[in-house]
């Protein structure tokens, strides 16, 4: 039986409750994400200052998106996919500012309209 530290009240009211959910939808070399649900925002989370080379058209159209520091010892960087639709996808690649080096791979995320959260590879 869980003691009166492992439910907080206010936890239990905004996630089981309110449902609440995270706007994010978090992407990192340690766990890749494959899709995410259509209405989150594309958080890409490093180690080093980069340069987000992406695309939703497959390269025709091209975007980049530098990283912010978060003197955390990361830099993120949020991609606009909240208005992508399902059967959408985000590619991207990186490239590594202070390495002046290409990643030379890219990434793809699938956007879907039946999942509540984001989820994993």
């Amino acid at each position: 039986m869980p003691g009166v530290f492992d439910m907080p009240p206010q936890t239990v009211q905004r996630y089981q409750v309110e449902n609440v959910v995270s706007p994010f939808c978090f992407w990192r070399f340690n766990h890749k994400r494959r899709r995410m649900s259509a209405g989150t925002v594309l958080r890409v989370e490093v180690l080093a200052r980069a340069s987000i080379h992406w695309s939703v058209d497959d390269w025709q159209t091209l975007h980049d998106s530098h990283t912010t520091d978060t003197q955390l010892g990361g830099h993120f960087a949020d991609l606009p996919t909240d208005r992508l639709l399902p059967g959408s996808a985000v590619r991207f690649t990186f490239l590594w500012l202070n390495a002046d080096r290409w990643e030379g791979v890219d990434f793809d995320v699938m956007i879907e309209g039946t999942m509540r959260r984001c989820e994993g590879a």
